[in-house]
């Protein structure tokens, strides 16, 4: 999922707390500056997806040379991104993968923009699906198909949405990595449920049992919330909201106008929902941390957050401990419509495609032994269909908290949204800005849902300026196409 600005607020949060942090024996997340040095493993250094070593990677060629991986300096990327290296360099001894993290987000996508333009740097580049989309539209990067996989075989074999982000020339363009959808639920610290009674459950019923949970982990003093009880306040929070409106029905992108309109009733809904958390239910303040900061700090107890914070904050705020809920549906008590738009991928950068390794590696990623090593590090769902759906990780191991939602991807309940042209400025400049605006009470709903339409419209018209040559953004919510349903 993508984490647009959190590195501002980490950052900030790491100086502000390293002191207490250090006092009870943690550090705060650092934000890796240098390559991390892989070597390759000696005879006796199986990877952990593996029980036997083999002779050659699955792609069988074995090559000699060295590729650079390139990754945002986020722990559970870093660590996967670790771990395959790690195993790719057991099975092929021949090759050197260096692990490179380029700090946070901002900075890693300036330096990969900056690389595409000189035409050199990393020779895998591990970036959110909107990249990919523009990326494959410009032919800035090279097409996996059939190298790692045939286009036919991937809708096969992967979930919808790494086809779905890039549907350019029927081909692959990219290889996930595990990555959990980042509107699928919630988080909650443990000491907090446990403190006011409350089971752990791996699914809210309905949203009357979500603002159960949320009155009771609100902490007050008068008038006054000391802790919050359920924040929506994260950047990434607009994911929520687009599939709140799905999830009653209702569009928010005309296929055939090709333009967004957030000025209907569902998403007026949605929208009232979302403020009445703070103003009708009060189970959060806007005086307190937004949702990331509230969860580390213990100032909020429930957030909409992305799932990969739970092994982001075993090292940011070790002496918490946190779960996974998943959402209720925005109305009656059928599994939530949920999207996975905000995906995260590997690709193969122009300039490196004559790069043997950097292929070999990508097979290597592609497979269940190299998702299974980066699924230790980032417990998150595979692109593999056949991991998801067969491998006891999802059954008894780390990925199980995810079971609730693979059952609502096999009864339909699945979307994606997009592809868009400059993504991330849809998704953080103009949707989760205007949401921060009505929940901060500088703009009303219908305000907010105006501003909304005209922001996201002009900005496509730009973008679609830019690039004439993208295809028509086709989205699908009354359910996924027949050849890449979820069964």
């Amino acid at each position: 999922m993508s984490r647009p600005n959190i590195w501002k607020t980490i950052l900030f949060f790491g100086l502000v707390f390293a002191m207490l942090l250090s006092a009870c024996g943690g550090q705060p997340t650092p934000v890796p500056e240098e390559p991390v040095a892989t070597e390759a493993p000696t005879e006796t250094e199986a990877p952990a997806a593996a029980e036997e070593p083999v002779a050659a990677g699955p792609c069988g060629t074995s090559p000699a040379g060295k590729a650079t991986v390139w990754m945002m300096g986020f722990d559970p990327h870093v660590n996967g991104w670790t771990n395959v290296a790690e195993g790719y360099m057991k099975y092929n001894p021949n090759a050197e993968i260096v692990v490179e993290p380029q700090g946070g987000q901002a900075d890693m996508l300036a330096k990969y923009k900056a690389s595409l333009a000189s035409g050199s740097g990393g020779d895998l580049f591990t970036v959110p699906g909107w990249d990919v989309y523009e990326w494959a539209v410009t032919k800035q990067i090279a097409p996996l198909s059939p190298n790692v996989m045939t286009y036919e075989d991937a809708k096969a074999k992967l979930f919808p949405e790494y086809i779905l982000q890039a549907p350019i020339d029927d081909q692959l363009w990219a290889v996930g990595i595990p990555d959990p959808p980042g509107d699928a639920g919630l988080i909650v610290n443990a000491g907090a449920l446990e403190e006011a009674g409350l089971e752990l459950i791996p699914q809210f019923a309905n949203r009357e049992q979500m603002l159960e949970y949320a009155q009771a982990l609100t902490k007050r003093d008068g008038d006054n919330i000391n802790t919050g009880g359920l924040s929506f306040r994260e950047d990434n929070a607009g994911t929520y909201f687009l599939s709140y409106i799905a999830d009653q029905g209702g569009v928010f992108w005309d296929n055939e106008k090709q333009e967004f309109n957030f000025n209907t009733p569902e998403a007026k809904a949605a929208a009232e929902f979302i403020l009445g958390l703070y103003e009708t239910e009060k189970v959060d303040s806007v005086l307190l941390p937004a949702a990331l900061e509230g969860l580390l700090q213990g100032t909020v107890s429930m957030a909409y957050m992305w799932p990969e914070f739970m092994p982001f904050a075993s090292s940011a705020a070790p002496d918490f401990k946190f779960n996974f809920i998943m959402k209720p549906a925005f109305s009656g008590d059928s599994p939530a419509v949920f999207s996975h738009a905000d995906t995260w991928n590997a690709v193969i950068p122009g300039y490196a495609e004559d790069n043997a390794v950097a292929w070999d590696l990508m097979c290597y990623l592609a497979s269940e032994e190299g998702q299974l090593l980066f699924l230790d590090a980032n417990p998150g769902l595979s692109p593999l269909r056949s991991l998801v759906f067969e491998n006891e990780y999802y059954t008894t191991g780390k990925g199980a908290y995810l079971l609730p939602l693979i059952e609502a991807m096999k009864a339909g309940r699945f979307r994606y949204w997009g592809p868009f042209l400059d993504g991330s400025t849809i998704q953080y400049d103009i949707l989760w800005a205007n949401l921060d605006a009505m929940l901060n009470g500088e703009q009303t709903v219908d305000e907010t849902l105006q501003k909304l339409t005209e922001q996201a419209n002009a900005q496509t018209q730009q973008s679609r300026q830019r690039l004439p040559e993208a295809p028509d953004i086709n989205m699908y919510f009354e359910g996924l196409p027949e050849d890449m349903q979820i069964k």
